[in-house]
């Protein structure tokens, strides 16, 4: 799954400010674009939103956010006392969380399709038909005014 972040920070911190927080993340696919999901991304934005005093219970990760068995397995992790989950996943991880969590799920990013990383490391977004689209990750952000890069 190709992903995007169409969320600034600032808004993000806005959502949460006040509210007992998780920080949930694929380590597959939304790592793999750019880096702006994944463990280590969580850990930044976890450390971020702690420094601007949002109470961050836990950051999370699974290899795979679609998988619904991966999900549910960790759900026993979530406090009980989280209010709300920050999903750094592509539109279907949100959806695994939002239903095996039980929490409000914000979700920072949006899914712009399929795609694939090519031999040089670009990333490149097929059409829903399968097709290749030469659009890179990049190409697609540009147009939607969206972003590449992490929260933080």
């Amino acid at each position: 799954m190709m992903i995007l972040r169409n969320m600034e920070y600032e808004d993000l911190l806005n959502t949460v400010r006040g509210r007992n927080v998780v920080i949930w993340t694929c380590n597959t696919c939304a790592r793999i674009c750019n880096g702006i999901g994944g463990k280590e991304s969580a850990a930044r934005l976890a450390a971020k939103l702690k420094e601007d005093g949002v109470n961050v219970l836990s950051s999370m990760s699974t290899s795979a956010g679609c998988l619904m068995s991966k999900v549910t397995y960790k759900a026993p992790d979530i406090p009980d006392d989280a209010d709300v989950i920050i999903s750094l996943t592509c539109d279907v991880g949100v959806t695994c969380a939002s239903k095996a969590f039980r929490k409000d799920v914000v979700a920072p990013f949006a899914t712009v399709g399929t795609g694939f990383v090519d031999d040089d490391g670009t990333l490149v977004v097929t059409s829903s038909s399968g097709a290749e689209t030469n659009e890179t990750l990049g190409d697609i952000a540009k147009k939607k005014g969206m972003s590449t890069v992490p929260l933080v």
